[in-house]
């Protein structure tokens, strides 16, 4: 037999079960914003990851200035090296006259600033990056400074984009120039490292290769000198 609830009961449990009911609803929206991940905030920085370049620490006029940078020779790849900087750079390498233009224009237009030139080969107008005043570097002295291709011609850098070329400080016995650790890193360091690498990138007689184009490249920025060190200083370690 069924049991009846008294009549008078039943407003009270409606009540009941519907407070329960928004207790119920109440909670499960807290649960839900609670759960929610929150927004990042839209100036948080990026990882820098572990291949972030750090800033470098060796002394002035040892590395290029940031506007100067390896530019490539779209002619020259890992596939033809045989056919190009390994049969010799002279195809590639421009004038006296050029590279003495882009020199003095570097030397005479303050750091921060630029100059202009245009390849005799077809037109095209350069920007020319200026060192006046960088590292003590000025108009005259272009007699104390190689005007060097940051990333080698023999190792597929460009010969005519002055963001190739800087006036690189030589190691006379007026101008010293030391890398981080105390020892000479001047230009004719520099030629060592370069020389070192285009016997491993281009072999001759029955010698293997050692190198690919592109870690060859990688040797030059962000800091060539570092890459000298870690070689173990082909060619010797002074700057004579």
């Amino acid at each position: 037999m069924a049991h009846r609830f008294p009549r008078r009961t039943l407003p009270a449990g409606a009540v009941l079960v519907a407070v329960v009911a928004l207790l119920v609803v109440l909670r499960l929206q807290s649960h839900a914003s609670g759960s929610a991940a929150p927004d990042a905030p839209a100036s948080a920085p990026a990882s820098a990851g572990p291949y972030a370049v750090t800033a470098n620490t060796e002394p002035a006029g040892v590395l290029p200035l940031p506007v100067t940078r390896p530019v490539l020779n779209p002619a020259v790849s890992d596939r033809n090296l045989s056919r190009t900087v390994c049969t010799g750079t002279k195809k590639y390498r421009p004038s006296v006259e050029y590279t003495d233009k882009v020199k003095q224009m570097e030397l005479s237009t303050p750091a921060g600033s630029f100059g202009q030139i245009t390849d005799p080969r077809n037109g095209h107008v350069y920007q020319v990056p200026g060192y006046g005043g960088f590292a003590g570097l000025g108009p005259g002295d272009a007699t104390r400074v190689e005007l060097d291709h940051f990333l080698p011609l023999s190792d597929g850098g460009d010969g005519y984009d002055p963001a190739n070329l800087w006036p690189e400080i030589g190691g006379t016995a007026d101008a010293p120039l030391a890398g981080s650790d105390g020892q000479p890193a001047n230009s004719r360091v520099k030629d060592r490292l370069e020389d070192y690498v285009y016997r491993q990138l281009c072999p001759h007689g029955s010698a293997k290769r050692h190198m690919t184009l592109e870690q060859a490249q990688a040797l030059y920025e962000p800091d060539w000198y570092a890459s000298y060190v870690r070689l173990g200083r082909p060619g010797g370690s002074n700057g004579d």
